[in-house]
């Protein structure tokens, strides 16, 4: 896969420490001993510069995540403090410099307690998401990505199409794909089932779980390079999935109804919670798409192989309701 050797060529790391040290000097800020470089991936890379106080953080955006350090500017300054404020974002490039907020969720909580951790976050993600209804416009600007219902199945259909999809061992045979191009008139159906509750498309972290959620002088949101716009409902695919696997309980356990319930219960002015929790469902069956089309921006914008968009179409097709 493209991009590892160009986050790490020496002229690439110059310039991104040189305006590191630039901004951090504009903000008073003094960095103490060498800058390091933790996280690499295809995607974007991370630096870290310790300082007289709290670590600076740099993230690097790759093509397929470039609008993050816009969307977190724009989510950080009316989101009641869920999402981390840059510090600086890069006039011209996709980089964007943080504080730091924090141990990761599944670091600095186990059992009980990293249960009712979700248990205060959810609602606040909710209250957080409804404060972005009706503002897709201000949201698409940032570059963030368009998944909103009523366009996720006729963008399905290209992935499926597209032969870089399904290079990988055991990824989708011809069959699979012929009865994937079968269930898109059923996706779209089910994609108005959900947007008949009314509630519109906002900003969808899409792949929150206790990796992307930092635990310090409060609980903040972070990595929005998966987001996108489209009915938040959709987020609790991943994020109900991962709780379940950490507490090693299945998805319907009473633990996990519970914070779904949690999550819902912002949103109970609009719906009636019967209504809710159907529509909850609905979401995260189709959360599976938005998982997809995540990966398959990836493979079409950096390269590579990858068995991630197969493997959440597979999913699809066995959750998604006739």
């Amino acid at each position: 896969m493209a991009g590892l050797s160009d986050w790490t060529d020496p002229a690439f790391t110059a310039e991104v420490h040189a305006w590191l040290r630039q901004e951090a000097s504009r903000l008073g800020i003094e960095i103490v001993g060498e800058i390091a470089q933790p996280y690499v991936h295809p995607w974007s890379t991370v630096f870290r510069a310790a300082t007289t106080g709290d670590a600076l953080f740099l993230k690097v955006c790759g093509p397929s995540q470039a609008f993050e350090p816009r969307l977190t500017a724009t989510l950080a300054r009316d989101g009641d403090a869920l999402v981390p404020e840059p510090l600086s974002v890069h006039p011209s490039k996709p980089w964007m410099i943080l504080t730091d907020g924090g141990a990761k969720l599944r670091d600095a909580y186990a059992g009980p307690s990293a249960l009712d951790a979700w248990m205060r976050i959810l609602p606040r993600y909710a209250e957080f998401q409804r404060r972005f209804l009706g503002r897709d416009d201000e949201l698409l600007s940032t570059g963030l990505p368009d998944r909103r219902l009523e366009r996720l199945a006729s963008q399905l259909e290209p992935m499926l199409d597209d032969d870089r999809v399904g290079r990988v061992p055991g990824a989708l045979s011809g069959s699979d794909r012929a009865a994937l191009h079968a269930l898109l008139p059923t996706v779209e159906a089910r994609c108005k089932d959900l947007a008949s509750l009314g509630i519109g498309a906002t900003a969808q972290h899409d792949d929150l779980h206790d990796g992307n959620v930092l635990v310090g002088r409060s609980e903040v949101v972070f990595d929005w390079g998966d987001a996108c716009l489209t009915h938040p409902f959709l987020t609790l695919r991943v994020t109900l999935g991962f709780i379940a696997y950490r507490a090693a309980i299945p998805v319907t356990d009473p633990v996990i109804i519970r914070l779904r319930d949690a999550y819902l219960e912002p949103w109970s002015d609009l719906a009636p919670m019967t209504a809710l929790r159907e529509a909850a469902e609905l979401g995260r069956v189709l959360g599976a798409a938005t998982r997809a089309l995540c990966w398959y921006r990836v493979l079409t914008l950096v390269g590579g192989e990858l068995d991630e968009p197969d493997g959440w179409l597979r999913t699809l097709a066995a959750d998604l309701p006739r």
